[in-house]
C-alpha cells in the first residue's frame, strides 16, 4: 500500500468558522490552492500580485508543499486578483471584518487516495474504521512535527536542557542527514571540519549565505554558545523546542495506553520518533482529566495529575532527564510553556470507498480539528504490529545519535583533501535547512494539514519570510511579521 504516490493523492482543505467569510468587510479573502509550494511562498506570490507587503497577508495556519492544499488568505487593501499557474490557483472567496488568524480555523478536511491496496489490506482498513469511528484515536503528534529527525539534528532542546549548548549548536547546524542534497552536504562538511575555528566557520557560512551572524558572535565570544542562539531564527528555535516537548508528550501517552490496554486489544505502530500505542477497546480515562493530557511546562510543575506526571517522568528518564531538568536557562527563545492537549480525537465524516475505475485504489476522507494529524489516522486504520516498545525506541534513537559521533573527529565529514574548498557552483543560502521540514498545518473551503507549525498557542512567534529572503545575517530576530 502506498500513500502520496502523486501530489493529488493527498488533498487537504482548510475549515474556517462559520461566518468568517461574508459579503462585506475591509479584508478580501482569497481561496488559495497550491502544489509544491509552502504557505509562505504562496503568500509571497499573493502579496506581489495584489501589491501589498507580505506582512499584510493573513493566514490561519501553515501548510507545507506536500500534496494539494487549499487554504484561505486575507488581504487588506491592494488590487483584487484572480490567477492560476501550474502550482498556484488564487480566487476570491469573499470578504471579512478582520485579518485571518488561527482563531478562525476549526481544522482541516482530508481526501486521501491509497494505491496498491491489496484485498486483505482493504478488509483490514474497513474493519479498523469501525473502531476509529466509535473510539477515536490518540491525538499523537505526527511525523511532520519531527523534521529535526529527518534532518539528522536529533533533540536540540534536550541538549540545551542538559547544559550542552555547544553540542546543541553542532546538532542544529552541522548534523549530517541522508536527506541532504549535495549543496547542503558540502555546507555541513565545511562547518564540521572548521568547528572550533570560528572565523573559518564564519567564512564557510558567509560563502553559503547562512548562519553568518552566529559565527560572528562566536568569533567575538568564543565560549558563548547559548548567546549564539540569539542569531538563530525565532521560527527555528520554536520548531526545535516544540519538537522535543511533543516527543515527550507522545512517549508519555504511548506509555499510558500501552500500560492501560489489554494485550489482546493493544496495537503498536512504528513512527519516526518511536512506536505509538493504540487500542481497540475504550480507554479508561480518569474523569478528572477532562479528556486532556498535559503538554508539560518547565519542570513538570504545571502537571496536576500524579498519574500523568508518572508517565511524563518516565518519558523524560528515557532521555536522561529528571523532571527538574526539563527547563532551559540562559538560552533565548527556549522557554517551555505547557498547555492541555486533547487526549483522543474523533475524525468526523470518516468515509472509505474503492475507486470505481482503478483496482487497488482506496479513497479515505475525514475531517480533523486543528492541531491533529491525518497521518496518525491512516496509521491507525492500517496498523502494523511491532514488538518494539517505547523504551526500545529511546535506545534506538540513542544508538543513532551515538553513531553520528563527535563532529570534530569524523573523517567522513571532512571535505576531500582535508580542506574546505568553498561552496559548489550553485550559490545561495540553504533555506530548507534554515526552516526544518514541517508538515501540513492545522486549521471546507476545505486546506492543509494537521500540523501546528507554531506549537502550543504560538505565543510570540515570528513568521518567516519567503524562503528566497530568509537570511539570519541581519541580526537576531529581525524582519517583518506575517500574521
Amino acid at each position: 500500500m502506498r500513500i502520496k504516490s502523486k501530489p493529488q493523492d493527498f488533498r487537504v482543505y482548510e475549515l474556517l468558522v462559520d461566518g468568517y467569510v461574508g459579503d462585506k468587510g475591509k479584508y478580501r479573502v482569497y481561496r488559495v490552492t497550491k502544489k509544491k509550494l509552502t504557505s509562505l511562498e504562496a503568500a509571497s506570490e499573493l502579496a506581489l500580485a495584489t501589491g501589498v507587503r507580505s506582512s499584510d497577508i493573513g493566514m490561519a495556519g501553515m501548510k507545507d508543499r506536500q500534496g494539494v492544499t487549499t487554504q484561505f488568505m486575507s488581504v487588506r487593501g491592494g488590487k483584487p486578483v484572480r490567477f492560476q499557474s501550474p502550482s498556484l490557483k488564487v480566487e476570491m472567496a469573499g470578504f471579512a471584518m478582520h485579518a485571518l488568524s488561527s482563531r478562525d480555523s476549526i481544522g482541516n478536511g482530508f481526501e486521501i487516495a491509497l494505491r496498491g491496496v491489496e484485498p486483505a489490506e482493504r478488509a483490514e482498513i474497513e474493519r479498523e474504521a469501525v473502531y476509529v469511528r466509535d473510539l477515536g484515536v490518540p491525538n499523537y503528534f505526527g511525523e511532520q512535527r519531527f523534521g529535526n529527525l529527518r534532518h539528522g539534528q536529533g533533540w536540540v532542546a534536550k541538549e540545551l536542557a542538559l547544559g550542552r549548548a555547544e553540542s546543541a549548536l553542532q546538532h542544529l547546524l552541522a548534523s549530517p542527514s541522508e536527506n541532504d542534497n549535495p549543496h547542503m552536504r558540502s555546507f555541513k562538511r565545511g562547518l564540521a571540519s572548521a568547528w572550533g575555528d570560528w572565523k573559518r566557520c564564519r567564512d564557510v557560512a558567509g560563502a553559503y549565505g547562512a548562519h553568518h551572524s552566529i559565527f560572528e558572535h562566536l568569533a567575538r565570544e568564543p565560549d558563548d554558545f547559548a548567546g549564539a542562539f540569539r542569531y538563530v531564527k525565532t521560527e527555528v528555535r520554536l520548531i526545535h523546542l516544540y519538537a522535543f516537548q511533543s516527543h515527550i508528550w507522545n512517549r508519555a501517552v504511548a506509555r499510558f495506553i500501552g500500560e492501560s490496554a489489554r494485550p489482546k486489544d493493544r496495537l503498536v505502530v512504528p513512527s519516526l520518533e518511536g512506536p505509538l500505542s493504540f487500542t481497540r477497546a475504550p480507554l479508561a480515562v480518569p474523569e478528572a482529566w477532562k479528556g486532556n493530557f498535559r503538554m508539560p511546562g518547565e519542570g513538570l510543575e504545571d502537571v496536576e495529575h500524579d498519574d500523568q506526571r508518572r508517565w511524563l517522568t518516565a518519558a523524560l528518564a528515557a532521555e536522561g532527564l529528571a523532571p527538574e531538568d526539563f527547563r532551559i536557562h540562559g538560552v533565548p527563545g527556549f522557554a517551555i510553556k505547557g498547555e492541555d492537549r486533547q487526549l483522543l480525537v474523533h475524525p468526523r465524516r470518516l468515509e472509505i470507498a474503492p475507486d470505481r475505475r482503478s483496482d487497488g485504489v482506496l479513497h479515505v476522507s475525514f475531517d480533523l480539528p486543528r492541531g491533529s494529524y491525518a497521518t496518525l489516522v491512516l496509521a491507525r486504520l492500517a496498523p502494523t504490529r511491532e514488538a518494539e516498545t517505547p523504551d526500545d525506541a529511546a535506545r534506538r534513537l540513542a544508538r543513532r545519535e551515538a553513531e553520528q559521533g563527535d563532529f570534530r573527529r569524523d573523517e567522513e565529514r571532512r571535505p576531500e583533501g582535508g580542506r574546505y574548498a568553498g561552496p559548489p557552483a550553485r550559490r545561495g543560502g540553504p533555506a530548507a535547512f534554515d526552516r526544518p521540514a514541517q508538515g501540513p498545518s492545522d486549521s471546507r473551503g476545505r486546506g492543509a494539514g494537521g500540523t501546528r507549525a507554531h506549537g502550543p498557542k504560538a505565543r510570540g512567534t515570528d513568521a518567516a519570510k519567503p524562503a528566497a529572503r530568509q537570511r539570519d545575517d541581519r541580526g537576531p530576530d529581525r524582519g517583518r511579521r506575517t500574521r
